[in-house]
């Protein structure tokens, strides 16, 4: 990691990791302990920002930096590459992240934080690099951004740093595309994110995703998701935690009230992973009145659904010999709801207590429309 700080000569410091200690014109090496102590700054002294840090004198210095924007008092100067890394991830790969996130939290907020904050950069360097396919960049940045990482979840601060559990959830994206590389998923990320969360996670959850917390803690919902569907195996999630009712759009903005609507689904179509890939020996009489419950979570989501969910447009697929129908949505998360109350549609159907397996159903006689509460097809107008 370099960092560079132009004096009044035009002079560059610049420290290396590894390199002999940074000593003044004459005296004795600074120690760690010195540099984080206050100190004056020189008469010649200017930032390599063009922008003044803004400073409010009613606030008393604090050489601990906010945990929202810390490790970096001053933003980092980018080198051509890292730029075009930060923004390829800003203009393709942030999105994916926000899928659910209608105030796009991970495309906007982050990249801002991530030039004062190194262990961000580098998680967005890692991830951006990996998708380019410039593996070497992206286990580089990965190595360096694990030695930040290391240090960090030592702090006594860890557990409120939103940043940080910002950094995780990106690198369990590089860590699952690397999987998709070599056929190996140790999930090691998607475990530190889990503990982290558990570590400062209160007793509810916010689906409208109002700060970076809540917007990570959505992000590794999805991972979870994804990972119990692939593997058949329950999400590690806290379901006891309380989810919040969707704000009205009296008491909310648009993006918020758009973003509870389709975190809910998120975590209605989890609840019913849960349920269907639980080991627990459950009986038909106890397993039905659960399965009637989440039955009746995800009719209610598709009756009461705002108008913007509905797609913009839907045909047969017949005309391009596709036998599957077509849908246009406005954003995407409206089309991640979609995909979600389909696949939670899909399970309930497969996983109904009976004494004849709905599965055998399914492949026997087709999907009989009685095992269906609404019509999975039909979705442009709220049954």
């Amino acid at each position: 990691m370099v960092w560079r700080g132009s004096g009044g000569s035009g002079s560059t410091v610049t420290h290396v990791s590894g390199s002999p200690p940074f000593t003044g014109p004459s005296g004795p090496p600074i120690s760690i302990a010195q540099l984080l102590q206050p100190q004056p700054a020189s008469p010649g002294f200017q930032a390599s920002s063009p922008w003044p840090p803004p400073v409010d004198p009613a606030i008393p210095h604090n050489p601990l930096p906010d945990p929202a924007i810390r490790h970096a008092p001053l933003p980092k100067v980018l080198t051509r590459h890292e730029a075009a890394l930060l923004h390829y991830y800003t203009a393709h790969l942030g999105r994916w992240l926000d899928c659910t996130d209608a105030s796009r939290q991970f495309t906007l907020r982050i990249p801002a934080l991530a030039t004062t904050c190194p262990v961000l950069l580098e998680a967005i360097m890692s991830f951006a690099a990996r998708h380019t396919g410039d593996a070497e960049a992206a286990s580089l940045a990965h190595e360096r951004c694990i030695a930040l990482l290391i240090v960090l979840l030592g702090s006594d601060q860890v557990a409120d740093d939103d940043v940080l559990l910002c950094a995780i959830v990106i690198l369990r994206v590089f860590e699952q595309l690397t999987a998709l590389g070599n056929g190996s998923d140790q999930e090691r990320h998607l475990a530190g994110c889990s503990a982290l969360l558990r570590a400062c996670q209160g007793p509810c959850v916010d689906p409208s995703a109002p700060g970076l917390r809540d917007a990570a803690f959505w992000v590794y919902m999805r991972q979870c998701l994804y990972n119990a569907c692939i593997n058949q195996q329950t999400p590690n999630v806290d379901f006891s935690l309380t989810l919040l009712p969707i704000p009205s759009l009296g008491s909310a903005d648009m993006l918020r009230s758009e973003t509870a609507w389709a975190n809910t689904m998120t975590w209605i179509c989890a609840t019913i992973v849960h349920f269907c890939f639980s080991s627990d020996a459950q009986d038909h009489s106890t397993r039905m009145p659960k399965w009637q419950e989440l039955n009746n979570a995800v009719e209610d989501w598709a009756r009461s659904r705002p108008p913007s969910f509905n797609p913009i447009w839907q045909g047969d697929g017949s005309c391009d010999g596709n036998p599957f129908p077509e849908y246009y949505f406005a954003a995407d998360w409206h089309v991640v709801a979609f995909g979600f109350y389909q696949l939670a549609s899909i399970l309930l159907i497969i996983y109904k207590p009976s004494p004849r397996f709905a599965i055998r159903r399914a492949h026997g006689g087709g999907l009989r429309r009685e095992d269906v509460g609404s019509d999975p097809v039909n979705w442009r107008e709220p049954s």
